[in-house]
């Protein structure tokens, strides 16, 4: 794949783009895709990335930006084509083709297609830091986790922590696919680790419910206390 800094300029168009996996799991295939825009174009400075979505599925799921596992980010959303109504702190928001919606950090927000094919590119960084891009192996990890496949998604998160180790949210994962997977020694022990990275992790352990597998086990409630 040529760069940009190889040719001077990249030109591809979304329709040749290969749907990326979801990053976060659904409960059923509902047709939604992502297209990994930032990948396609080795873009390290700020976040890219596209959906599409029927009519009447999300094409932007609810979410905000503030959290302890995320990046406190602005978020401008542009509807390339079809049309999209977004929800916005409870305020109805109609987005045509062409429309951009810029969305604050703490604003919660969800997007409905309203057609078919109903595409918007979302762009987004956060205020006064310089973007920092997740290693692949997360998405990759994280995608194998929406399908089931615990194994895969904790060889790949170890990658994660391998290039990441200060980042408690990267322990933590390695500890919830653990889990998942029946791995309870393995997950206590990275449970742990995060814990020790940033003492906030637990209030993300008092509620996933991907460790209720190990919940009894006596070496638990320690992380918590």
């Amino acid at each position: 794949m040529a760069t940009a800094t190889e040719k001077g300029y990249v030109l591809a168009r979304l329709d040749e783009l290969e749907p990326a996996p979801l990053i976060a799991p659904a409960a059923t295939d509902d047709g939604r895709q992502r297209f990994d825009v930032r990948r396609r174009f080795d873009i390290t400075s700020f976040g890219i990335q596209a959906f599409r979505a029927p009519s009447e599925v999300d094409v932007v799921r609810e979410h905000t930006e503030i959290g302890f596992a995320t990046g406190g980010q602005e978020e401008l959303y542009i509807v390339l084509n079809g049309a999209a109504t977004f929800e916005v702190d409870g305020e109805t928001v109609e987005a045509e083709a062409g429309s951009l919606v810029l969305v604050q950090p703490a604003a919660s927000r969800k997007a409905v297609a309203k057609e078919d094919g109903t595409t918007v590119l979302v762009i987004g960084g956060t205020p006064g830091e310089a973007y920092d891009p997740a290693p692949i192996e997360a998405g990759e990890a994280m995608a194998a986790y929406g399908k089931g496949d615990y194994e895969t998604a904790i060889a790949k998160q170890l990658i994660v922590v391998e290039k990441r180790p200060e980042d408690a949210v990267a322990h933590f994962n390695v500890a919830c696919f653990a889990a998942r997977a029946g791995r309870a020694d393995e997950a206590i022990e990275y449970l742990g680790k995060s814990v020790e990275l940033n003492d906030r992790i637990k209030g993300l352990i008092a509620t996933d419910e991907d460790l209720d597998s190990i919940r009894e086990d006596p070496r638990f409630a320690s992380l918590t206390n």
